[in-house]
């Protein structure tokens, strides 16, 4: 048995293992509270893996990028522990957190939509990058579901869904050598391209409003959590960091008509 080939093919496990779990991890501290979000993060509290997988992560030196673009924070901020420490002692509340920092409409302070980031002048490219993510869902198998309102572009679901294209490379790299590896390459190129287009360029900008309207509960340490992970995966996948600075334009603005939608599903 090649050893150092076994030791190499157990560290890139491990490392899908951990960058999987802080997408989830990430995607739950912003999930709407009355979909079960509370009771799910008070279980990790007693949970090692999200801390163990930011501590991995925060050991490779492959995680650090050259430098920190606009709104991102250092890989010593990608704190699971310190995101749960601050987790409020009930579902009601983080739900009258939450409802203050997002409420029921487009918060034009933080919207965690990225179309709203981009200028209301350029409704097209609204629609452009809305049909984008949504191809990205279809092509690998996701549909939208019509039980949860909720538009392909937020956060939570772009999230989840590097999350998942990171467990499609975890699968394929437990088949053959042959198929296993071009599989996993395609899931790999798909995450770095989904980051370039739909992560990178506006989450830290998001992160930084949302610790300006929450400078010291929760959802500071998930900004801060949030703010550092995204460097940290550009660094990781040779993504670039965005080179100007972006701010949400929603004002005035009705839904999007490519946003009816809502949940991602198998």
């Amino acid at each position: 048995m090649n050893t150092a080939a076994t030791e190499g093919s157990t560290a890139d496990t491990a490392m899908l293992m951990a960058r999987q779990s802080l997408y989830r991890f990430a995607a739950l501290t912003l999930l709407d509270p009355q979909a079960g979000a509370w009771e799910r993060l008070d279980a990790l509290r007693t949970d090692p893996i999200p801390a163990q997988a930011a501590a991995l992560i925060r050991d490779v030196p492959q995680a650090v990028p050259e430098e920190l673009g606009l709104g991102e924070r250092p890989l010593c901020d990608l704190d699971a522990d310190r995101v749960l420490a601050k987790l409020p002692d009930s579902r009601q509340c983080l739900n009258d957190q939450y409802e203050s920092r997002f409420g029921l409409l487009v918060s034009n302070a933080c919207p965690p939509y990225e179309t709203e980031y981009i200028n209301s002048k350029f409704s097209f490219q609204r629609s452009n990058a809305l049909a984008d993510v949504s191809g990205f869902y279809r092509a690998f198998g996701l549909s939208i579901s019509e039980e949860r309102h909720e538009r392909p572009d937020h956060i939570v679901l772009e999230l989840e869904f590097m999350a998942m294209l990171i467990g499609l490379q975890r699968q394929a790299t437990i088949g053959s050598p042959v198929t296993g590896d071009e599989r996993a390459q395609v899931c790999r190129e798909a995450q770095a391209r989904f980051l370039r287009e739909h992560l990178a360029w506006w989450v830290p900008a998001f992160s930084r409003l949302l610790l300006r309207e929450n400078p010291y509960g929760f959802y500071a340490a998930v900004s801060e959590f949030l703010a550092a992970l995204i460097p940290a995966e550009r660094a990781l996948l040779g993504v670039e960091s965005a080179s100007q600075p972006v701010v949400p334009d929603s004002q005035d603005q009705d839904p999007p008509e490519a946003c009816e939608g809502c949940q991602l599903t198998v």
